[in-house]
């Protein structure tokens, strides 16, 4: 099985059914089913969906762990000066919390 992603495309498979009937005196009726088949497995991406892809890919190559950063929160760390916001800190549980509530009630919709 092979899969062709290509562009943007309204294309797809058709697929038509119409039934064919006798006179009305006539209890015989026959039904003829006609399908287009694609020669091929396709997906078919809109332009959104090949932005996306494009933004994953771009996002891969940047390193999840910023290496400065961490080295700069750990001397920090280790000669005495780094400090904590506690209201900050609570003010982003406190965010976090209520997203998660959203989250909760559009799911139980």
């Amino acid at each position: 099985m092979s899969i062709n992603i290509k562009g943007v495309s309204g294309k797809g498979s058709q697929t038509s059914t119409r039934k064919v009937s006798g006179d009305n005196k006539a209890s015989k009726s026959s039904s003829n089913v006609a399908t287009q088949k694609p020669q091929d497995d396709s997906v078919d991406l809109t332009e959104a969906a090949s932005r996306i892809q494009s933004i994953e890919q771009s996002l891969s190559n940047i390193p999840i762990i910023d290496d400065t950063r961490v080295e700069s929160i750990s001397n920090s760390i280790n000669d005495g000066s780094y400090t904590v916001d506690n209201e900050k800190i609570a003010d982003q549980i406190i965010a976090s919390e209520e997203q998660i509530i959203k989250t909760q009630n559009r799911q139980k919709t």
